[in-house]
């Protein structure tokens, strides 16, 4: 998908998103956490949000964050998902490529997917941070998590549990590409949550 492409079909479901909910922006950037000309930007195809901006206007408009990239499907009581299947999404401002593992199973609460980061790739400079928490297993590459201000390096074959709620920001450590095996466990449809005031700079 080109980039053209991938911000016009973003814009148009947040837009579409927010007149269903009778949502002026200025009240949608109120329950995303985010400011009104962010989201107004978004919607004009003007910003390509990262995965940290996107998640919060998900979460804040009742959707999972997949809902904005992928063609809606009945959801199933079982779902198998072929190696040469998996249906993929790039988030090209974190340089991402997300391969869903299976979202569409009825009333899902994991998110379970593979993470494929290219070089220089990260999550953004706003916090990730909801309900829930998460696994992260680092399948190739380097990749660091920084939590709470700490920060642990993954390699291949090591793997981090934390809890969501705490502001985490990821980035690509490698000097090529990196893959991460993901399993989120969230309420797609709970609010966001707003970062503690923290001294110092953010990473």
């Amino acid at each position: 998908m080109m980039v053209e492409e991938y911000v016009s079909r973003i814009a148009h479901r947040i837009k579409n998103r927010r007149i269903e909910l009778g949502l002026s922006i200025r009240e949608a950037a109120r329950l995303t956490d985010t400011s009104p000309s962010t989201i107004q930007k978004i919607e004009s195809n003007e910003m390509v949000p990262s995965i940290a901006v996107l998640m919060k206007i998900a979460r804040g408009l009742k959707q999972n964050v997949t809902s904005f990239f992928e063609t809606a499907s009945e959801p199933q009581k079982v779902v198998l998902v072929r190696h040469d299947e998996r249906r993929s999404t790039t988030i090209p401002a974190s340089s991402l490529k997300v391969e869903d593992l299976g979202s569409s199973i009825e009333d899902a609460r994991l998110e379970a997917s593979i993470l494929t980061i290219e070089k220089g790739g990260n999550s953004g400079k706003d916090p990730l941070i909801h309900e829930g928490e998460e696994i992260k297993f680092c399948m190739k590459g380097k990749i660091a998590y920084t939590i709470n201000d700490e920060e642990h390096v993954l390699e291949a074959g090591d793997c981090i549990h934390f809890k969501s709620k705490n502001p985490h920001y990821w980035k690509n450590e490698n000097i090529g590409t990196t893959q991460v095996f993901s399993v989120v466990f969230n309420d797609p449809y709970s609010q966001p949550l707003k970062p503690k005031k923290r001294r110092g700079k953010i990473r």
